[in-house]
């Protein structure tokens, strides 16, 4: 068994994705092709909360793929163009490192499936706002490193990493922690199990999902406005 992996990312510069390539290089993964879902306008939600610790992408994808010495396709996520590349480049595991949600018939493509990184605990925290939601409903923050399937940030959990919160964090400080575990984690996979073309452990399964909704103004500022006591509970 040899891991020939595609990572969903976007064709615009994406820090995720930008980390996870590298990631990938540096522990010698296969990684076949680079699927590049093109920008599309998201009618979400305004982010009232901005700030943010700098961070910006240097490269990109494409030109850190062309780097690496990986194909490059643009091209929407839940296509049959897709599927074809998909069964051309003779790929058998996903990685998310950018992607809106995957149809079913996408992810039954891959024979070992495909893994996301969610920051926070699902099903609790599914969906966009998860930082917000772990406030809102006063439960720890974690990445969960998981398998997808047809539901919405569900599947078999691979493993799950506690976010340490110090009481003098800002949101954006935790932000900026759950980018790091992501990459992290990632890091972990690929050198506990893919670099060796070992099975991925799963540790249990993800029920009675359903997706928390993108937060509207009025849930974000209830969010923030319980942040310290939720710091205070969680936090050292």
């Amino acid at each position: 068994m040899m891991y020939k992996v595609v990572v969903f990312g976007y064709d615009f510069p994406h820090k995720k994705s930008e980390d996870f390539l590298h990631i990938l290089k540096k522990y010698g993964i296969e990684v076949v092709g680079y699927l590049a879902a093109p920008s599309v306008k998201l009618h979400l939600p305004n982010k009232i909360y901005k700030r943010s610790i700098s961070n910006p992408p240097i490269f990109h994808p494409k030109e850190l793929c062309d780097l690496y010495d990986i194909p490059y396709f643009v091209v929407t996520h839940n296509s049959n163009e897709s599927l074809t590349l998909i069964e051309k480049l003779n790929a058998n595991l996903g990685i998310i490192s950018g992607a809106r949600i995957l149809k079913e018939n996408i992810i039954n493509s891959f024979s070992h499936g495909i893994i996301n990184l969610h920051p926070g605990k699902i099903p609790e925290s599914s969906g966009l706002d998860s930082l917000y939601w772990s406030i809102q409903k006063r439960i720890p923050l974690y990445i969960t490193t998981h398998f997808i399937d047809k539901r919405i940030d569900a599947g078999a959990i691979i493993k799950e990493k506690l976010v340490e919160i110090n009481l003098n964090d800002r949101i954006e400080d935790i932000k900026y922690k759950c980018n790091l575990i992501e990459n992290e984690e990632l890091t972990f996979i690929c050198d506990k199990y893919l670099k060796d073309n070992m099975i991925i452990p799963k540790i249990g399964l993800i029920e009675n999902v359903t997706s928390n909704p993108p937060m509207n103004e009025d849930e974000q500022n209830k969010a923030i406005s319980l942040f310290e006591s939720w710091k205070n509970r969680f936090g050292k």
